[in-house]
Order: C-alpha cells, then sequence, then structure tokens
C-alpha cells in the first residue's frame, strides 16, 4: 500500500513565480508610454487568446441584434432636480377647460352639434348683455344715490322733484333685468294660449245631499238580536252600529272560542230566530275580532251623486281621473283612480241600477275634465246614453255592438297611439304628454259597451279579437273599456274575467264573476273588486237624477268659449 505524500510549501517554486511578469491588460499592450520600459527579452510570453468558434444556430439570421428589454430594463433616466433650481421643464401655455373640451370635436361635423353649439353662443351673448346692462344699471344708482346723500350732507334741497319710475325698475333683485324677460314671456303665453276657456260645473246645480238620520239604529232590532244570541246558547252581544242609509251593519262581540267554520250555521239560525229573508255575516271585520251582521233597511235613505262628490276628493277638481261609485257598508265613498282601474267589469241583471254605475262614472270624470282631456265613446243598441253625445266629449256617433266593424275605429286608435308613444320613446299617457305640445296631447278615451253578452253571442270573432286586444293594450295608452254584462245566463270567459281588472257585480246566485255575490240582496246592492285587493267590498250604489245630469251637460255645452 503506497502512502500518500505530504504537500509541503516549495520556498524556490514560490520565488519563480514571483519574479514572472504579470499578464498585462490588452489595452495598456503597445502604449508609447511602455514601449521604453518593457525588457527587449520578457521572462514570460503569454499564449497568445484563441477565441472558441460561435455555434451557429438555426435561427442566427432572424435573431435580433439588440437585447431584448425586460422589466429590470431602465429604457430612459429620469431627470433628476437640482437643489436650486429645481427640474428646469419647457414651460408650456395654460390652456383653458373649454379649449380642452373643443378639442374633441375639431375634426366632428355634425348638424345638430353646430346647432347646439350655436345656440350656446348665442345664450352666452345675451347673458354677457344682460350682465353689461345690469352693471351700468347699477352703476347709475349708485351714482344718484350718492348724489342725494351729498345733497343732504349739504343741505341743499332738490327744486325738482325726479320723475316717477315703474316698481319693477326701482328695485334691484337677483334676477334683475331677467324679470321683464320673465313677464314678456307670461303676457306672450298668455295671448297665444290654445284651447277652450271653459269652466267646471258648480255644486250647486248637482241637487239636493242624502238625509241625515241614516246613522240612527234601530234598538229594537239590536234587542232582538241580542235575545237570539241568548236562545241559541252563544255568548255575543251588540256593542256598534254603522250605516251608508241603505245597508246596516250590526257589529257583534262573540266569544273567542267561537270556531269560523260555525258562521254558516249561525247565519241561518239567526234567519230563523230574527224573521229576516237578507242577513249577510261578516267575519271578521277588518282590525277587529268581531262578525258584522249587515242587515238592508226598511226605510233606506237614498245615496244622491252630490253626496259622493261633496264627501270624496272630487270636490278638490283635481285632474286625475277619480270617479265615485257608492259607499260601503261602514258609510265610506267607495272612489277610485281610472288610471289604476284599468277596464271595468258591471256584472248584475239589474236594469235601473248598472245605469246608475256607469252615470256616477261618466258624471266624476265631467265634472272635473274638459273635452281635451277626456273623450267618451257609447257601444249600445238603445238610446239611454245618447246624452253623453251631445256634449264635446264625445269622441264619435253611437255604434252597435253586434255590428262587425263595431270596435274596428277603437282598434284603429289604438294603433296610432301604440306607434306614436313608440316614436316618442314613451310608455303611457301621462309621459306622452308631458313630453309634446298642447296640440300633439291625447285624451283619456272611455268607451261604454252595454251589453257584452250581445257582442260575445253574435258569433263576430273579429269584434271579440279587437276587444280583446284593447283590453291587454288600451290601459297604458289612455283607451279604457266599461262593460256592462246584463245576461247572467251567458258565462264570461276566464281570459276575458281577468282582462277586466274591475269588477262591479250585483245579485248572481251562480257567482261567476265574484264569489259572495249570491249573499247580496236584489237591486242596489253590490261587491267590487279593484286591482290592488282581492278581498271584495260591499257598496250601494249613487242615484243620478235626470235633471242632475241635464243641468251639468247644459254648464258643459253652452258655458265653453
Amino acid at each position: 500500500m503506497t502512502r500518500r505524500k505530504r504537500r509541503e510549501f516549495n520556498k524556490e517554486r514560490h520565488d519563480r513565480e514571483e519574479s514572472k511578469e504579470a499578464f498585462k491588460f490588452p489595452l495598456d499592450i503597445g502604449s508609447p508610454d511602455d514601449a521604453d520600459n518593457e525588457p527587449e527579452t520578457p521572462l514570460y510570453s503569454p499564449p497568445a487568446y484563441v477565441r472558441r468558434p460561435q455555434q451557429e444556430t438555426k435561427y442566427s439570421t432572424s435573431r435580433p441584434s439588440v437585447k431584448r428589454p425586460t422589466r429590470m430594463t431602465i429604457s430612459k433616466a429620469r431627470q433628476v432636480p437640482s437643489s436650486v433650481y429645481g427640474l428646469k421643464k419647457p414651460e408650456r401655455p395654460e390652456r383653458d377647460e373649454r379649449e380642452i373640451y373643443l378639442e374633441k370635436f375639431k375634426n366632428y361635423n355634425s348638424v345638430i352639434v353646430d346647432k347646439i353649439v350655436q345656440e350656446r353662443t348665442e345664450r352666452e351673448k345675451r347673458k354677457d348683455k344682460q350682465k353689461i346692462k345690469e352693471q351700468q344699471r347699477r352703476t347709475e344708482l349708485a351714482a344718484l344715490k350718492k348724489k342725494r346723500d351729498s345733497e343732504r350732507a349739504g343741505g341743499a334741497k332738490s327744486r325738482q322733484k325726479a320723475p316717477a319710475r315703474e316698481k319693477q325698475h326701482d328695485t334691484l333683485s337677483v334676477l334683475g333685468s331677467k324679470q321683464n324677460k320673465l313677464r314678456e314671456k307670461q303676457q306672450a303665453a298668455n295671448g297665444k294660449r290654445i284651447g277652450p276657456n271653459a269652466t267646471q260645473p258648480g255644486i250647486s246645480m248637482l241637487g239636493s245631499a242624502q238625509a241625515a238620520d241614516y246613522k240612527e239604529p234601530d234598538k229594537a232590532l239590536a234587542e232582538k238580536i241580542d235575545e237570539a244570541f241568548v236562545k241559541l246558547n252563544v255568548e255575543g252581544r251588540v256593542i256598534s252600529y254603522t250605516s251608508n242609509g241603505i245597508i246596516g251593519r250590526y257589529e257583534v262581540k262573540l266569544n273567542r272560542a267561537f270556531r269560523v267554520s260555525n258562521i254558516p250555521r249561525l247565519n241561518a239560525a239567526l234567519k230563523e230566530e230574527l224573521s229576516l229573508n237578507e242577513l249577510r255575516i261578516m267575519s271578521p271585520l277588518i282590525g277587529t275580532s268581531n262578525i258584522g251582521l249587515e242587515v238592508p233597511l226598511e226605510n233606506p235613505r237614498p245615496i244622491t251623486f252630490r253626496t259622493l262628490f261633496e264627501a270624496s276628493s272630487l270636490k278638490l277638481r283635481k285632474s286625475d281621473y277619480k270617479f265615485a261609485v257608492g259607499k260601503t257598508v261602514d258609510d265610506k265613498i267607495f272612489s277610485y283612480e281610472l288610471s289604476k282601474a284599468g277596464h271595468i267589469l258591471i256584472y248584475g241583471n239589474q236594469p235601473n241600477y248598472d245605469t246608475n254605475v256607469i252615470d256616477n262614472i261618466l258624471l266624476s270624470l265631467l265634472m272635473n275634465h274638459n273635452s281635451n282631456d277626456l273623450k267618451i265613446a257609447i257601444a249600445a243598441e238603445d238610446d239611454k246614453y245618447d246624452d253623453y253625445l251631445d256634449v264635446p266629449h264625445s269622441y264619435s256617433s253611437r255604434v252597435s255592438p253586434t255590428d262587425k266593424e263595431a270596435l274596428k275605429m277603437f282598434l284603429h286608435e289604438l294603433n296610432e297611439r301604440s306607434v306614436a308613444f313608440r316614436r316618442a320613446h314613451v310608455r303611457n299617457i301621462q309621459s306622452y304628454n308631458s313630453r309634446v305640445k298642447f296640440e300633439s296631447r291625447k285624451a283619456t278615451l272611455v268607451i261604454i259597451i252595454d251589453d257584452l253578452a250581445a257582442l260575445l253571442q253574435n258569433k263576430n270573432p273579429d269584434a271579440v279579437r279587437a276587444l280583446i286586444q284593447i283590453l291587454k293594450q288600451g290601459k297604458p295608452l289612455g283607451i279604457h273599456v266599461i262593460a256592462n254584462h246584463m245576461d247572467t245566463k251567458t258565462d264570461i270567459r276566464y281570459e276575458l274575467l281577468q282582462l277586466l281588472q274591475t269588477k262591479i257585480a250585483f245579485y248572481d246566485p251562480d257567482n261567476n264573476a265574484v264569489s259572495g255575490t249570491d249573499e247580496l240582496t236584489q237591486g242596489n246592492d253590490a261587491l267590487a273588486v279593484i286591482p290592488t285587493s282581492n278581498k271584495p267590498n260591499r257598496i250601494s250604489i249613487g242615484t243620478v237624477n235626470k235633471t242632475v245630469k241635464q243641468s251639468v251637460f247644459d254648464h258643459i255645452k253652452y258655458n265653453n268659449r
């Protein structure tokens, strides 16, 4: 086994290598300063540097000659600001915001933009002129005030009185001379007013109001009701009474343990005990846990149209297309807006009272709206609604519902309004009238179909199709249908029934239109359903006198000038 030799420091070898000349930097080789100092025979000659041949690549021709910049590459050195002078940059002239804004439209040619710019410049010129006039006026007033103050201070009295000026020139306001322009515009508008100068019919021509003694309860009947509950062994007693003049309601407080499912049995038992043919139990009353016994009065007090008009918001004479039909049992006015009601169905064979519903609606609208805001169209066989065709609100002559082209002109009006609204980029009549001029405004059209059953039984598919289209699209376009369905033996299709959102149904044993009409009394008694509530309201329809109608029509016809 060979032993490894130990490494030792060789001093002679070290000295020999130290004496050798070190490798010189290539730039220092051959310099004229070092030519004399160089020895003639160098002790050590370094080997010549041989560069390894460059490796040829496949893409040598397309290789970029400049190194690609990376995120660490400094593309441009920033300027270092001086501690004394800071960073010297070339001064740029300050530019106005308007100049910068107008640069966007430098190469943009448009007739609309040019017109807007022209109007804006003219407006600015007018404002500048008004400012200059106002400043001159203020200067004159200040000089005049200064002169007066100096005269008062000197004790001199002005011999001649200053000429009287108009009040509008003496006072200074924030608007300044704009007040004159405003006044001139108002005078011009009054001079160019378009439309009839019509006065609304007064309340005094609506006849007499309802008798005031209808609120007094029948004490004998109240005592009978308490005795009947004792005989039936049911804990209950009458605590209050309300009435609208046609129907009286006795509020009864029952024991809390009484079940609601026993209400029909209680109704039948109370009819036998009280000897009443017509009794309706309202369970429960709104806001309480009590029940209400609704009984027709023996001596009813008719609800006149004047009572409905004076007790509702109709007396404010607002242009909101609101109408009143009657009173609820708790003596509240049943009124609703036509724009929310949509299309109205009057269902039931009550010859005198169904016309009262239509009269109440139309008279409510005629009292507060002129012929530019409201139009009325009649589709009926007889002439009972011809009085509404003599007023300026009439849309056209009376048409027959059995005619094949009965609703053709209304459908044409619907299509015209639909195109006009689409061009104006609006969806309803309120938005359209707020955008267009007075001459182009659309009036609300109310179509009265006196006998809907005759139109459906006539086997006229064109008229039925037109009616369905009007019911679907007419409400936002300002076209409303009031249909009177008198033949209860003819059923209405479910689709039509849903399109007629507001329903007023009289006594109907089959409950075809509104559930609960089999408990009503025949005559002036109805259930009303509105789109904003699922619970029907029992109402008593108001009566309209012929003399009241004629006086309203005469005022509308002969007081428009």
